[in-house]
């Protein structure tokens, strides 16, 4: 068995990049595999986070990229242990951001 980098969310929840996160990055957004660090620390100390739409999933937040864009990471909590689903980078402020 593989040993996958892991983390442990603010609520102390185990959070894996697996193969299945590192599969969905190379396709849609290679560039991020180079930030793999970044988007776990994204997990352990997010700026954010809400409920995504799916049930049993959260998106985390970190404002690490520069003052206008942030990094969102959607974890999987369904299976144990949770794993990153998708990582993206974005311009606008998360749902819900007051500054």
């Amino acid at each position: 068995m593989t040993d996958h980098p892991q983390v442990l969310d603010p609520d102390g929840r185990v959070v894996v990049f697996d193969d299945g996160s590192r599969l969905h990055l190379a396709k849609g957004r290679p560039e991020l595999l180079d930030h793999v660090d970044a988007i776990l620390a994204t997990v352990a100390r997010p700026d954010h986070r809400v409920d995504d739409p799916l049930p049993g999933r959260e998106q985390f937040y970190r404002r690490d990229l520069d003052p206008t864009r942030w990094l969102r990471v959607v974890v999987d909590f369904n299976s144990t242990p949770a794993w990153v689903v998708t990582a993206l980078v974005q311009e606008n402020p998360p749902r819900g951001w007051k500054p």
